[in-house]
């Protein structure tokens, strides 16, 4: 057998020995490492969302936190959210505040006693504006006839009618990226594909969906033309940058004109639903409120004696969006879809299920609820 000497130490190591060595020497390594990596992710957790709430709780003296929500406090145009300015900064960021299997910290903010949590999140909305803004007739098609948006897209794109899971996800992971400008080389280093077959799906994309690239280049030539974008709410972004005889800084700015038209419309619908919901449940005279929103969601406490009809009026509200149509008089090409959950947490719930507007499971909730 061949032997290696470490002449220093005089010793005789056998390959295979070494080698063996070398596979347990690296599995230590990435044990190590990787519970290195929990345990910061851990302290992270702690001092940012235990101690920190345990700190505003302590200051506001009262089992509450606060947070500052501004209109301007992103460039995207989404609302923002952030600690609360006291003698020091205080409270936690609802917009980050992590749900995994393993870590589940927004159960720490729960609905008071006999009360209930609501989280209402609109399904897919970025998508939906996209397809209304950019009159893209085939994925209006898919929105219009319920079918599941990003199955739709793998049997386009892959022509064939049964598709794989990671089929859905390359066609998800494609729609997203051409919200938030990526291409191909994104593709390939999110989904594990090579980049030729990255520029395939894209270029079978464009293909797919054509009114997308064509809104694309329009927003792009009208960026050019103004240096700001603007969105169908009458919202502007400016981007000076576009002006740069650097033609990676012109692009930047391009995917940022071109995302600002998406997030900022889809920020914009979920506030105005806001806006009609809170109106609406007041007026009604419930104690049912909202407390905080998270990107494309609104959460909501509420008596459990109002469950049903709170329900009832959030669906209107954001489904049918009657505030908006009354403020800026839009109909859009697709139509809007929520999911929403009642628990007795911000951090757990049961889905709720539709029909026509109202809650369909309700004893289901009161059971979860009773639980």
């Amino acid at each position: 057998m061949a032997k290696w000497t470490n002449r220093e130490e005089g010793k005789k190591v056998s390959k295979a020995t070494l080698k063996k060595l070398d596979t347990l020497t690296l599995r230590k390594s990435k044990q190590f490492l990787e519970g290195l990596l929990n345990l910061r992710k851990s302290e992270k957790l702690y001092k940012t969302y235990i101690k920190g709430t345990r700190n505003a709780i302590e200051y506001n003296e009262c089992s509450k936190v606060f947070v500052d929500y501004k209109m301007d406090g992103t460039s995207t145009g989404r609302l923002s959210c952030s600690m609360y300015s006291a003698e020091k900064p205080m409270g936690v960021s609802f917009h980050t505040l992590p749900r995994t299997r393993e870590t589940n910290i927004r159960s720490i903010f729960k609905a008071p006693d006999d009360w209930a949590f609501v989280t209402v999140d609109y399904s897919a909305m970025e998508l939906r504006v996209l397809a209304h803004i950019a009159d893209e007739q085939s994925m209006q098609r898919a929105f219009k006839s319920g079918a599941d948006l990003h199955t739709y897209t793998a049997q386009l794109l892959f022509n064939k009618e049964i598709i794989t899971k990671e089929e859905r996800q390359i066609a998800k992971t494609v729609s997203f990226l051409i919200v938030y400008g990526g291409g191909a080389f994104n593709l390939s280093e999110t989904v594990g594909i090579t980049l030729a077959r990255a520029e395939k799906i894209i270029s079978n994309y464009a293909k797919v969906y054509p009114g997308i690239f064509t809104y694309m280049e329009r927003v792009n030539t009208f960026i050019g033309a103004n240096r700001y974008a603007t969105t169908i709410f009458g919202r502007r972004r400016r981007l000076t940058d576009v002006g740069s005889s650097s033609p990676k800084v012109v692009a930047r700015a391009q995917r940022q004109g071109l995302n600002f038209t998406i997030q900022s419309a889809a920020s914009d619908i979920l506030l105005c639903g806001l806006v009609g919901l809170r109106r609406r449940l007041a007026a009604k005279g419930f104690q049912a409120r909202p407390v905080a929103t998270v990107h494309d969601s609104i959460e909501l406490v509420c008596p459990r004696e109002e469950i049903s009809e709170t329900l009832e009026h959030v669906y209107n509200e954001l489904v049918e969006y009657p505030t908006l149509r009354e403020v800026f008089g839009i109909d859009f090409a697709v139509p809007f879809q929520i999911d929403a959950e009642v628990g007795h947490s911000f951090g757990d719930g049961i889905e709720v299920d539709f029909e026509n507007g109202s809650p369909t499971n309700m004893e289901e909730i009161r059971k979860y609820l009773n639980e």
